[in-house]
């Protein structure tokens, strides 16, 4: 899962494009009761203030909101939607990942479940799976359906989970009942719509990339570069996936890297962490305090600090666009930089040699070769990627453009 990482140096899109959801359960595989249930949905519901003034929110949300409740480090609420049981909802300012926090939470609710009603989880699958955005916010969206008990007093259910991460935090709801599933929805826009956007800094460019793995949707990418009072950029890329394993369970990989680089595009350091089914597996970074590159961190819970053999220049994820500019401008037909990835070996540098094609549909056509794989893609006269195709080996994945702002060589 980590590979992909490489690849998302360079990758960023700007037309909006829709992303199907994706149904591993249909109607003629259920009981005719189950899908009854299912197209129950509330009506006329009332409207309630949002209000969380530490996070914040604020703003009005559909259905009936309690107040916030803190709780060590995070927020809660119900909101009572007129069904049987509540939806839950909770407000962040710590947490794993889009991917890892909702897949944890999820299993966690089914566990406190089963306590409650005295009956093992007998079974559970994945019933559908979604990747969106709700403008500048990446949103994932997992239903599970589960059976509780003996098959002679079996309880069946469907818990519904969304996940938002705004520039705030992160934010989740939950839903414990079969059917009202536009209405969740709705319920949980209404809580990532009350977010206050007023204080955060606005980058200069911003992009939401989805990703599909052998024609499955799998994953969110985002980039974000933003200048600081020096006339630096702050640079972070979040990569969020949620892979089926099989009919049962999932696979939930978050990462964050957040670098600073000069307005010439070479690093200034980086720091990069990756959390895979609930559990750290890397935090490790790079700086360059005294003429020598230093990494610093763990990889699979072993300390690493060293100094890097390597003490030339590390290109930026900001860089990568202005060499592409360059190359795109000059006669040559490639060029080559080094950038640093704690995915392909943090202790040395990872190169990527890049192509000119030629033309496909009016666009510049590109070729980049990194280390154990190659990517094929398409710039605008922004130099901003417009379709991608990534090839390791047998395997290849596309990316979908979602959502973009700004241009990223316009420093």
């Amino acid at each position: 899962m980590k590979t992909y990482l490489l690849f998302f140096l360079l990758t960023t899109l700007t037309m909006v494009v829709p992303v199907s959801a994706k149904n591993y359960i249909t109607s003629e595989q259920l009981p005719e009761w189950f899908n009854k249930s299912l197209s129950k949905e509330a009506k006329g519901l009332p409207h309630t203030r949002i209000s969380l003034p530490a996070f914040p929110l604020n703003a009005i949300g559909v259905g009936t909101w309690s107040g916030a409740q803190s709780v060590e480090d995070y927020w809660y609420f119900t909101v009572d939607i007129g069904s049987e049981t509540p939806v839950e909802c909770w407000a962040f300012k710590d947490y794993d990942g889009l991917a890892n926090s909702l897949i944890s939470m999820m299993k966690f609710s089914i566990t406190n479940i089963s306590t409650t009603l005295n009956k093992a989880v007998e079974s559970q699958y994945n019933f559908s799976l979604d990747i969106s955005t709700l403008g500048s916010t990446p949103v994932f969206s997992y239903n599970i359906l589960y059976n509780l008990g003996d098959s002679d007093e079996r309880v069946a259910g469907l818990i519904k989970g969304m996940s938002a991460e705004s520039a705030n935090g992160l934010q989740v709801c939950l839903h414990n009942e079969i059917g009202y599933r536009d209405t969740f929805k709705n319920v949980f826009n209404s809580f990532v719509n009350a977010v206050d956007k007023t204080a955060q800094v606005q980058p200069f460019f911003f992009a939401i990339n989805g990703m599909t793995m052998q024609g499955e949707l799998v994953g969110i990418v985002s980039e974000k570069f933003s200048k600081d009072a020096d006339g630096d950029v702050e640079i972070v890329e979040t990569t969020s996936l949620i892979l089926p394993v099989d009919a049962n369970t999932v696979s939930s990989t978050d990462s964050v890297v957040r670098s600073w680089g000069h307005s010439d595009g070479t690093l200034i350091n980086s720091y990069a962490y990756t959390v895979e089914n609930g559990e750290l597996s890397s935090s490790i970074g790079v700086s360059r305090p005294e003429e020598k590159w230093v990494i610093d961190g763990e990889i699979q819970g072993k300390s690493v600090s060293s100094e890097l053999l390597y003490d030339g220049v590390f290109i930026s994820n900001y860089g990568t666009y202005l060499e592409t500019q360059k190359l795109a401008n000059s006669d040559n037909d490639s060029t080559r930089y080094n950038t640093w990835s704690v995915d392909a070996d943090p202790t040395q540098p990872t190169s990527t040699v890049m192509y000119k094609k030629g033309q496909k549909n009016g666009l510049l056509e590109l070729l980049a070769e990194i280390e154990g794989f190659k990517v094929e893609y398409t710039v605008d006269e922004d130099f901003i990627m417009q379709e991608a195709q990534v090839k390791m080996g047998p395997i290849e994945f596309d990316i979908m453009p979602m959502y973009v702002s700004g241009k990223p060589t316009n420093l």
